[in-house]
């Protein structure tokens, strides 16, 4: 189902799709296709390398994920012990930016960024234990890092 393109509405009727996760408005081929193959092609366990598959089948080849759990100390000592159920997803920042453009509403961000649907997905998929935190950083700070 991934490079479906007239039997797409059949296979997102088959997968509940469009399911909570999708943006409002409309989706672009391309869009509905990635979240199509991410929930069709779902298999796996609560690892780095599941999380992993499915941010790459959202497009997503240069994110990366960080756990805090095995770290000599934690971000924040405050927190001692809380740090272990808490990870974090790296995504370029330029990976999905959208400017406020002479069609835009009044009301409109200038700029937005992050993916929902992204955030959706792994939100879903994540152990109910831990806690997914997104990064979007740029430049230097990349998503490598």
């Amino acid at each position: 189902p991934a490079r479906t393109t007239e039997l797409i509405d059949r296979y997102e009727q088959l997968y509940g799709l469009p399911d909570s996760c999708a943006p409002e408005g409309v989706q672009t081929l391309q869009q509905r296709q990635q979240r199509l193959d991410a929930k069709a092609n779902v298999a796996g366990g609560i690892n780095e390398r599941f999380y992993r598959e499915q941010l790459d089948a959202l497009g997503y080849t240069a994110a990366t994920i960080e756990q805090f759990q095995n770290l000599d100390s934690t971000p924040d000592p405050e927190w001692g012990e809380f740090w272990r159920y808490y990870w974090r997803v790296n995504i370029p920042a330029d990976a999905n930016i959208s400017w406020q453009t002479c069609t835009s509403t009044c009301d409109s961000a200038i700029r937005t960024w992050g993916d929902t649907v992204a955030e959706c997905v792994i939100d879903k998929l994540c152990p109910s234990h831990t806690v997914v935190v997104f990064a979007y950083p740029e430049g230097k700070e990349n998503a490598q890092n």
